[in-house]
């Protein structure tokens, strides 16, 4: 296995219930999460990425600007130590797994977003 990084994410919802939702429906289904969760209206999302996805976690941070909140908060560990036998759970899909549509989303061309790094195909084809 190569190198990885690993982010903490904290979403902020606007109630205990919305956070429960983005958990429970947004994230559920990418590949690179290790684990979420949820406390008041505050979502916990670890994810494991190879190291080449650096911007795909750094990505959440530069939303805030154009949400003009503070909604997302991403920490990245860099030096790592985890079970050499630990492996990401499920193949690259056809479409983004959290439902997102990058054909249409403003942001990516503002941020020179590759697209969904859990899609077989990401910028070049979209």
């Amino acid at each position: 296995m190569g190198k990885f990084l690993w982010s903490i994410m904290t979403t902020k919802e606007g109630s205990e219930e919305e956070a429960r939702r983005t958990m429970e429906t947004t994230n559920r289904n990418c590949p690179y999460l290790v684990a979420t969760g949820h406390t008041s209206n505050v979502v916990y999302s670890v994810y494991m990425v190879p190291e080449g996805m650096r911007w795909w976690l750094e990505y959440p941070e530069k939303m805030n600007r154009e949400l003009g909140e503070e909604k997302y908060e991403v920490q990245i560990v860099e030096n790592l130590m985890y079970p050499e036998d630990l492996t990401l759970k499920t193949p690259l899909a056809e479409k983004p797994p959290c439902g997102a549509n990058c054909e249409t989303c403003r942001l990516r061309e503002q941020y020179d977003c590759d697209g969904c790094p859990a899609t077989e195909s990401e910028k070049s084809e979209l």
